[in-house]
């Protein structure tokens, strides 16, 4: 019966997921991406979800990294909850647990393979573990299977979605979740910079899977 295989077709996505290797996340974290995926609202939202869910005290690190990067509304929001933004790495407080760092990055262009790679050697100089692939979910395929390809450039080792409410399901991205060696962290599904956030990816996609009818006939 359908709803029998579309409650085993879950299972087996599930089972697979949890399967992949779960790597945690250290006191510096980098979004990197390219540009127009939700990079700064992403950071937003980590640092909402730092200060309000955590109680932590995170700072920001702007990074140019030989690109403009303005800060003009990223530091409107850190003033808002509290979260220092910074220019340069020297001034820098100590970074611990409670005090995460988080560098924002500028947008990199898909067809600048050096850019990609520059910013592995910032990163390395930075120290900096926690490498964050910040990606629109609602893009064609081929741009995000692009997108994961460059981002070993760099020594990505987590992913984030973005525009997941943009989608009316999620099938598409179920390969690049599986395969990509990322381990993924959270999906955006909103503009709102203190909501809209969810570190349960695998719900998140479950739920937009299958429509929602067949979830309302209780195959889950």
């Amino acid at each position: 019966p359908l709803a029998d295989a579309l409650k085993e077709i879950t299972v087996g996505l599930s089972e697979r997921y949890r399967s992949l290797e779960n790597r945690g996340t250290t006191d510096r974290i980098a979004l990197v991406g390219p540009p127009g995926v939700g990079k700064t609202t992403t950071l937003c939202k980590f640092l909402a979800h730092e200060v309000f869910i955590n109680k932590h005290t995170p700072n920001v690190l702007k990074v140019e990294n030989g690109i403009p990067n303005p800060d003009d509304a990223l530091r409107i929001f850190c003033e808002v909850v509290g979260v220092t933004l910074y220019r340069e790495p020297t001034n820098i407080p100590s970074v611990t647990e409670e005090n995460p760092l988080y560098l924002d990055f500028p947008g990199i262009s898909l067809n600048h393979r050096e850019d990609w790679t520059q910013t592995r050697e910032t990163l390395d100089l930075l120290e900096v573990d926690t490498r964050v692939l910040v990606l629109n979910g609602a893009y064609d395929r081929t741009v995000i299977d692009q997108a994961i390809s460059l981002s070993r450039l760099f020594g990505a080792t987590h992913l984030a979605l973005t525009h997941f409410d943009e989608l009316s399901n999620s099938t598409k991205l179920w390969p690049t979740v599986l395969r990509s060696g990322l381990t993924p962290l959270c999906i955006c599904h909103g503009q709102n910079v203190t909501g809209d956030f969810s570190i349960n990816v695998l719900n998140q996609l479950i739920a937009r899977t299958f429509p929602e009818q067949l979830y309302d006939r209780g195959i889950t």
